[in-house]
């Protein structure tokens, strides 16, 4: 087998004055523990030698300092509770205690849910059925998810990182479609897909199955960008939607796949938030993210898509960036205007604020509550009657002038 991981990027060893999320070359001499690794897939374990992963777990690891003081960053239930809470004596109260974006049953591996969940998924586009198996083939009427895009979305409904995903290939000796390996011998730990035409079952690898309502055609919602799109638990406020988004992505790394999610999806709206892990303090770098950033929506646009950007944030740990920022959502702010409601943008950087309260322990990252302002201002976005361009905290700054 011929794939390596030509370097290894761990996000924790990075210091948080480098950028957002470690990708690529950025962070790969942060440490001096950090080589050039070839001929190796290997990776952190993902599912800690489990077959079964809490849909909330994806959150909770976007967190772990907040973790460790019992403040879960994942969806928790009405009493704030995490999936954890049901896999002791409270095992047999699954589902009582649910709320808006808390399913137990559908979430909780303790409670029969979270990645093996075999059973329709309310979020998922058309209730599908999404799931991890063990078995050599996908069981019962399922089959195996042989789209990249769909492959995407669907880790993020089995509790994975975006960027858990480790490319694509086409090889004759690795399951057909998408798959994850997990202390899998000669594969890295993480998601990969195999485009050749049959592949062929692989023990210890765990399949992506899906019943055949899970369609590409039908998806209204696409969730694009960094990790800001990443770590946003946005199937749950949004049923039906995919997410894409990638942690420490940056425009390039979006310029690269647009038309791979154009070729393959119709969404009414798409939703990007990108442009922070590409800003370095350097006007020229800014310049030319704007001019990938625009390409990027105009794709979508001319697919027939609205788009929504939601701005860059005053996250207290990059106040050396702020001119960079505002400097690249006035001129966005600036491109809105010119398309007539087609690109409304969300001015986060003057709707939020430094408090800590909207921000992870990293103070790079949301919280819970910033998501939840988020989300709110998005189906606001999507639901207007009146055409706007430019939203500020919940209110139409600017109306759009039909062109």
């Amino acid at each position: 087998m011929s794939r390596f991981q030509a370097l290894l990027c761990l996000p924790f060893i990075c210091s948080t004055a480098i950028a957002e999320e470690c990708s690529g070359e950025q962070c790969a001499t942060a440490s001096s523990g950090l080589t050039l690794l070839q001929n190796t897939r290997s990776t952190t374990k993902v599912a800690g030698g489990s077959d079964c992963i809490d849909y909330t777990k994806q959150y909770n690891d976007a967190d772990k300092k907040r973790m460790k003081n019992g403040e879960p960053f994942g969806s928790t239930d009405k009493d704030g509770d995490p999936c954890s809470y049901y896999s002791g004596k409270a095992a047999g109260e699954c589902g009582d205690h649910d709320d808006e974006d808390f399913i137990a049953n559908e979430m909780c591996c303790s409670c029969g849910g979270g990645s093996v969940f075999k059973e329709s998924r309310s979020f998922t586009v058309n209730k599908a059925s999404v799931f991890l198996s063990r078995e050599l083939e996908c069981p019962g009427d399922s089959k195996p998810i042989t789209s990249i895009t769909a492959c995407r979305a669907a880790m993020d409904v089995v509790g994975l990182f975006g960027d858990q995903y480790k490319g694509a290939d086409a090889e004759a000796d690795w399951p057909k479609g998408c798959y994850l390996c997990s202390g899998t011998n000669n594969c890295g730990d993480g998601v990969w897909f195999n485009k050749h035409g049959t592949g062929a079952p692989v023990d210890g690898t765990q399949r992506f199955c899906a019943t055949e309502n899970y369609v590409l055609d039908d998806v209204r919602v696409l969730f694009v960008g960094d990790s800001d799109i990443d770590y946003w638990d946005s199937g749950v406020a949004f049923p039906g939607s995919f997410n894409v988004g990638v942690g420490g992505y940056t425009t390039q790394d979006v310029n690269k796949e647009v038309d791979q999610w154009v070729k393959e999806l119709d969404p009414n709206w798409v939703v990007i938030v990108c442009g922070e892990n590409d800003i370095n303090k350097k006007r020229w770098v800014t310049e030319a993210a704007l001019k990938r950033f625009k390409s990027i929506v105009g794709k979508f646009i001319d697919d027939g898509a609205n788009v929504i950007y939601l701005g860059t944030k005053p996250e207290p740990g990059s106040k050396k960036l702020y001119p960079e920022y505002t400097f690249y959502d006035q001129q966005l702010r600036k491109y809105a205007s010119q398309l007539g409601g087609k690109f409304q943008m969300i001015d986060v950087f003057k709707s939020f604020s430094s408090e800590k309260e909207l921000y992870n322990t990293d103070k790079l990252h949301m919280s819970r509550l910033g998501y939840k302002l988020w989300n709110g201002w998005v189906k606001l976005a999507m639901t207007s009657t009146t055409p706007c361009v430019l939203w500020r905290d919940g209110v139409c700054m600017e109306a759009a002038v039909s062109k």
